[in-house]
């Protein structure tokens, strides 16, 4: 067998497939646009599974498997199109966010950590037991904003924080990455109020998987495919009713102000099963 010969071949496969991908990509505007008429959701999973199976029909079984991961990947390319395409038909980013930075005059940590901050007086500083007296602070006016620690090491390390921001409604607006005694700590500043400045590079996120094989690495290939770099990635379990699932809380190298930024979260907002923004921040080095 001649492999010149072969690869010539390929080269031709290879052209009609990207006229007929060109081809797809116009069926994939056309339903964008009537889409963000009729508003419909885009990713109908339901409806992917019955294509699946209709598309593998009297495939070879050993190929059956590259087969049906070419679909996806297909269906998958044609829905990032689409949500791009919906972005700029219609007003549909499900976060609001400011543009102007808060200004920052009274600060609240918890006490144990007050040898952390640098930034402002530590005379001026509400010194409180736990994060959730922080978070109280900040909803009764009495403080602007708080100041805690996430470590990059250890068992249930930073749980407390985390689950401030999760569940209270703050957002990490700055973020100093310090080593302490062989320890890499994120010390973060976070608000009520979740701000977009034009110099921050990082925004931080919590999403849950849909539980059906594949949806982790679905999410994460979406992520790549905007060309944006995971910096961070963590999961913790969970209790759902009967059964167990489990939060992933993310970092991604990337500025929310950004178009193609923008039709990454509501495409995530879209497919995973809930999703929360927790921060927009500068942030120098990786952790």
């Amino acid at each position: 067998m001649d492999l010149s010969k072969v690869r010539k071949d390929i080269d031709r496969v290879d052209r009609e497939i990207r006229k007929l991908f060109m081809e797809r990509m116009v069926l994939a505007d056309r339903v964008a646009c009537i889409k963000a008429e009729t508003e419909d959701v885009i990713y109908k999973p339901d409806r992917e599974e019955s294509i699946i199976r209709k598309q593998t029909e009297g495939v070879e079984p050993k190929l059956i498997r590259e087969y049906t991961a070419l679909i996806k990947r297909i269906m998958e390319v044609s829905r990032k199109y689409q949500y791009g395409r919906t972005m700029e038909l219609r007003e549909c980013f499900p976060f609001g966010y400011r543009r102007q930075p808060k200004e920052i005059e009274r600060l609240s940590m918890v006490k144990e950590e007050l040898y952390l901050c640098r930034s402002y007086s530590k005379d001026g500083v509400l010194t409180v037991d736990s994060y959730e007296e922080v978070g109280e602070k900040i909803r009764c006016g009495e403080a602007d904003a708080g100041m805690g620690v996430i470590e990059s090491v250890g068992v249930g390390v930073s749980d407390e924080l985390h689950n401030l921001l999760l569940e209270g409604a703050f957002y990490i607006t700055n973020c100093e990455i310090r080593e302490e005694k062989g320890v890499r700590k994120k010390i973060v500043l976070f608000t009520d109020e979740l701000e977009v400045l034009p110099e921050h590079n990082r925004i931080k996120i919590v999403f849950e998987c849909p539980n059906r094989s594949g949806s982790l690495g679905s999410i994460l290939s979406m992520i790549s495919d905007y060309g944006v770099n995971l910096t961070e990635i963590h999961s913790r379990p969970f209790k759902d009713g009967t059964t167990w699932n489990y939060r992933f809380f993310a970092e991604l190298s990337a500025n929310m102000d950004e178009k193609e930024i923008r039709a990454m979260l509501f495409q995530l907002s879209q497919e995973t099963q809930q999703l929360r923004i927790l921060g927009s921040y500068r942030c120098e080095g990786d952790f």
